[in-house]
């Protein structure tokens, strides 16, 4: 199979002129532009960009069933507290998780995003739901660990034996929640099983300043909030580091580790997270609801840090579309190019997700995940800045080789 487009972006994001690429069965084998003619089997994506599909690197597909009842605020202590109510209270129907989780992913492929990194609490059900639905993105789906009153490490190193089951679009990791919401010895336990498993992290790190002074003095709203659902108590003792240098000593920060927000890292935490090829995912939208002070994104970027994107959940963003994602980036931050945000938004939340602390993607060779966005005609003649700037959304979708939408058909 090929497809053609006016535009073809290369792993670089270097624009190819009536470009092609040849798909086969599920990976791309040919990238050019003098379309091949002995095959006929080619699809023509018209006046549009064709590209590498978008990444959303962090999600909560389940929380989808919280849209619209908690609206993130600058108080990001109040706003756990008024989500922690509200899920207490709530009669979670695996029926309605099912229903996010189906929503969840629909809703990503329509808005281009072919992989997704996706952490739940009630991770049985998220994997069960993904593999049975055919027509979604690419799942790497993290377990997430609260406290010590969610699922025991064990019971996840048991479930390691039935990796072989899953689908391979289907990867299993593990989530410890952050390192405010699980305790000290828990937190080295679920490191253990991680190195046993060689399964996947993602861990919520230096998201705000209450957990910085949380781990370094054990106070704060954040030590209160924490007695208050009883993940510690008043004989708790401050670690005495920060989040960073805490989950190097309990993790050792390495390629398969994701780490989600990172707000408030100062520039020796970059230089080691860079070091150790650990991943960053930055969520635009929800950090700016948040009212956190300005990314450094352009640090980390300089350091060598591999920083992509995600959408974090529907509790503190109003959609899980990764093109709202950059294009409300682009408006905010345009002393960013186009293609450092195009980049962030697809191989680098690819390199990510696979954790195996690549820096390069070629497109030859690596699986079928495309797109293709109509070009504005009024737009820029600067192909990334015209699909950042224009409001399409995708004509295609194919995710590992299987066109999953075709709105031109």
């Amino acid at each position: 199979m090929i497809l053609r487009a006016k535009y073809v972006l290369d792993a670089d994001l270097r624009p190819i002129e009536n470009g092609f690429v040849r798909v086969s069965p599920h990976h791309i084998i040919a990238v050019g532009n003098s379309l091949p003619t002995d095959d006929l089997n080619v699809i023509d994506c018209g006046n549009a960009v064709l590209m590498h599909g978008l990444v959303n690197a962090h999600t909560h597909l389940e929380l989808g069933t919280l849209h619209n009842t908690v609206q993130p605020t600058h108080d990001f202590v109040g706003w756990l507290e008024r989500l922690a109510t509200i899920m207490r209270s709530m009669n979670t129907d695996r029926e309605d998780i099912k229903l996010a989780v189906r929503n969840g992913l629909q809703r990503s492929l329509e808005s281009g995003v072919t992989h997704v990194g996706d952490i739940s609490r009630f991770a049985s059900i998220t994997r069960e739901t993904s593999a049975g639905i055919r027509s979604r993105p690419n799942v790497t789906s993290y377990a997430e660990v609260l406290g010590s009153m969610s699922i025991e490490p064990d019971q996840l190193l048991d479930q390691s034996a039935d990796l072989h089951r899953l689908p391979t679009a289907l990867v299993q990791g593990i989530s410890p929640h952050a390192t405010y919401s699980v305790p000290h010895g828990f937190m080295l336990k679920c490191a253990v099983v991680a190195a046993a498993m060689r399964a996947p992290v993602c861990i919520h790190a230096a998201e705000s300043l209450e957990e910085e002074e949380f781990l370094l003095r054990g106070t704060g709203r954040l030590r209160e909030f924490l007695e208050s659902m009883g993940v510690c108590d008043s004989s708790h003792k401050p670690i005495g580091v920060r989040p960073i240098e805490f989950l190097n000593r309990t993790f050792s920060l390495k390629p398969n580790t994701l780490l989600a927000h990172c707000n408030y890292v100062n520039i020796d935490e970059i230089r080691l997270i860079a070091t150790e090829k650990t991943s960053v995912v930055y969520c635009p939208r929800t950090h700016h609801a948040f009212g956190h002070p300005p990314h450094r994104l352009d640090d980390m970027l300089d350091a060598g840090v591999n920083v992509c994107l995600g959408t974090d959940s529907l509790a503190s963003n109003p959609s899980l579309s990764m093109l709202d994602e950059i294009r409300f980036l682009r408006r905010h931050r345009t002393d960013v190019s186009s293609e450092t945000i195009l980049r962030m938004a697809t191989v680098n939340g690819e390199i990510a997700l696979r954790g195996k602390g690549e820096t390069h993607l070629s497109l030859i060779g690596s699986r079928a995940d495309l797109i293709a966005i109509p070009i504005d005609p009024n737009g820029s003649s600067d192909p990334c800045e015209n699909i950042l700037t224009n409001t399409h959304v995708p004509t295609h979708c194919m995710v590992a080789g299987q066109l999953l939408i075709n709105l031109t058909a």
